[in-house]
C-alpha cells in the first residue's frame, strides 16, 4: 500500500512549496491516475512515491510516506528498486547500455541471476512487448516509442509490486497504446499496482479505478474517471473520449515543388541492409499544417532529421521554396523541435533561451516578455530551464523555434507533457503561424491536437497518393 499524509517538499534553493499537504492512499491491486495542469506537480510526486526523493533529489520533506506499512526513509535504495518500477517520460534517462538486449539484461545480472533464470525472466516479456527483432539493435536506432517499450520491458523483468508510469502514450502510436493498456490490464488482473501519471485520459477509461486532480502542488478532488469531464475546462483537461482522425489525407495534388517543402525521391537507411525510405516523396505545403503519422518506428523522426540535415542523404532532393539549401542555409532559415526537450536548452534562465534563439538580423522579433505571455511562461524567465517541468519545457522550445520566424517548422511530438490547455494553445500557435504562409509539420500520434489545428493527415507508411 502507498500512503502519502500531510506531505509536503521543496526542491533545493526554490523559495516555494513544490508539494503541499499531499494526502494519498493506494491499495494493493488498483489502478489510480493521477493528472492536472502542466506544472502542478505530478512527476514531484512519483519522485516521491519510487524513492528518488529524497535519495536523489535532497530538499525538504515534511510528513508520513509509507510503503506496505514502513516509512520510505526505512528502505534503502535498493530495496525500493525491488518493490517500485518506474517507467519515466524520457526512457533514455533510465538507460544503462548502448544494445536492447544488453540494457533488458543489466539489472538482472546485478540482481545475481543466472544466464538461465534471465532468459526465463526475458522470453515473456519480450514477447508480450513485441521486441523480439529488436533485441539486437543498438538503443540509438530506436524511435522513441521502441524505447519506452524497451524500458518497460526492463522494468517489468524486475517483477515489481508497484509500477509507476509518467506519461507512458506521449510517444506510442495509437496500436501502441492499445497494445501497452492490454498489458496493464492483465497486470492488473495479476495483483500489480499500478500508479499512472497522465495527461492523455481516453484509453484509460477501462483501466483505472479511481482518479486524483493536482493543481498547485496538491491533491485537490479525488473522483472516478467519468466524472474528471466536469474538470475540463477549469483543469484543463484532455478529452475522455477516444478521438477519430478528421483532416483530409495529403495527396500529391496538395504539393507544389516551389512552395514549402519538397520531398522528392529520397532513399536513406541507417544500415545497407535496411532502408528507412526508398524512392519516397512527399511534402509540407506552405501555408498549411500537416501531421505526420505512423506507426512506431516508420521513420518520422528520420525524415525531420534529414529535412534540417542532421542525416545525410543518400539519394534524392529536399527542396525548399523549391530550391535546395546547404544544410547551414537549412538549419538558419528553417526550425526542428526534437522530442528530447532537455537536449535543446542550453542557457542559464528562460529569458536568456529566447534571448537567444533571436537572430540578431531579425526584423521586428516579438519582445521576449510577450512570448512568455503567449506561450504561458510568465513568472518563469528567471527559472533555469533545467528546473521547469516537461510541459513547461515543451512550451519553451517551441517558443524558441517560432522565435526564429523560419519557413519551415517542424515539431516532433509538440505535445508530450502538454495538458489540454497548453495543447490548445499550441494548435493556435502553429495554426495562426502557418496562416503567416509558413509550412508547418506536426510528427504526432496526437488525435485530439491533430483534429484541432491540421489542415492534413501524412501517413509514412503509405506515399501521398494522387489526388
Amino acid at each position: 500500500m502507498i500512503l502519502l499524509e500531510n506531505v509536503r517538499y521543496r526542491y533545493p534553493f526554490q523559495k516555494e512549496d513544490a508539494l503541499k499537504d499531499i494526502d494519498l492512499q493506494v491499495i494493493p491491486g488498483e489502478a489510480v491516475l493521477i493528472t492536472g495542469p502542466s506544472g502542478c506537480g505530478k512527476s514531484t510526486l512519483g519522485r516521491l512515491i519510487n524513492g528518488l526523493i529524497p535519495s536523489y533529489f535532497e530538499g525538504t520533506l515534511l510528513g508520513k510516506v509509507e510503503l506496505d506499512g514502513r516509512s520510505g526513509s526505512e528502505y534503502t535504495t535498493r530495496d525500493l528498486s525491488h518493490k517500485v518500477g518506474s517507467l519515466f517520460q524520457d526512457p533514455e534517462q533510465q538507460f544503462l547500455s548502448t544494445n536492447v538486449d544488453d540494457e533488458l539484461r543489466t539489472a538482472l545480472e546485478w540482481r545475481g541471476l543466472s544466464a538461465e533464470e534471465i532468459d526465463a525472466r526475458l522470453e515473456p516479456v519480450v514477447r508480450r512487448l513485441g521486441l523480439e527483432h529488436k533485441r539486437s539493435s543498438s538503443l540509438f536506432s530506436l524511435s522513441e516509442g521502441e524505447k519506452q517499450k524497451v524500458a518497460l520491458a526492463s522494468i517489468l523483468a524486475l517483477k515489481p509490486q508497484i509500477l509507476m508510469l509518467d506519461e507512458p502514450t506521449a510517444n506510442l502510436d495509437e496500436r501502441s497504446t492499445l497494445e501497452l493498456l492490454h498489458i496493464l490490464r492483465e497486470l492488473k488482473e495479476e495483483g500489480m499496482t499500478i500508479v499512472i501519471f497522465d495527461h492523455r485520459l481516453y484509453w484509460l477509461r477501462t483501466l483505472v479505478d479511481h482518479a486524483y486532480l493536482m493543481r498547485d502542488g496538491t491533491i485537490s478532488r479525488e473522483l472516478p474517471f467519468d466524472a474528471l469531464s466536469q474538470y475540463r475546462e477549469e483543469y484543463g483537461l484532455r478529452s475522455l473520449e477516444t478521438p477519430e482522425v478528421e483532416p483530409p489525407q495529403l495527396t500529391i495534388g496538395h504539393l507544389k515543388r516551389e512552395s514549402g517543402c519538397f520531398l522528392d525521391a529520397l532513399s536513406f537507411g541507417y544500415t545497407q541492409k535496411e532502408a528507412v525510405f526508398r524512392n519516397f516523396s512527399g511534402g509540407v505545403p506552405a501555408g498549411k499544417v500537416v501531421a505526420i503519422c505512423g506507426r512506431n518506428g516508420s521513420g518520422k523522426t528520420t525524415l525531420a532529421r534529414l529535412a534540417m540535415g542532421l542525416e545525410k542523404l543518400q539519394e534524392g532532393a529536399i527542396l525548399f521554396e523549391g530550391k535546395a539549401q546547404s544544410v547551414r542555409k537549412r538549419q538558419q532559415r528553417n526550425s526542428l523541435v526534437l522530442q528530447n526537450t532537455e537536449l535543446q536548452l542550453y542557457m542559464r534562465t528562460v529569458e536568456e533561451e529566447l534571448q537567444c534563439s533571436t537572430p540578431s538580423d531579425l526584423e521586428n522579433p516579438a519582445p521576449v516578455s510577450t512570448v512568455l505571455d503567449r506561450f504561458q511562461l510568465h513568472g518563469l524567465e528567471k527559472r533555469h530551464p533545467q528546473s521547469l517541468s516537461g510541459g513547461q519545457r515543451q512550451r519553451l522550445v517551441t517558443a524558441c523555434a517560432l522565435q526564429k520566424q523560419p519557413e519551415v517548422l517542424i515539431l516532433d511530438e509538440p505535445t508530450s507533457g502538454l495538458d489540454g490547455k497548453n495543447m490548445r494553445l499550441l494548435a493556435s500557435q502553429a495554426r495562426a503561424f502557418a496562416e503567416k504562409g509558413a509550412a508547418v509539420a506536426l510528427i504526432t500520434h496526437d488525435y485530439e491536437l491533430i483534429n484541432t489545428c491540421c489542415d492534413y493527415v501524412w501517413n509514412l507508411e503509405t506515399e501521398p497518393p494522387m489526388p
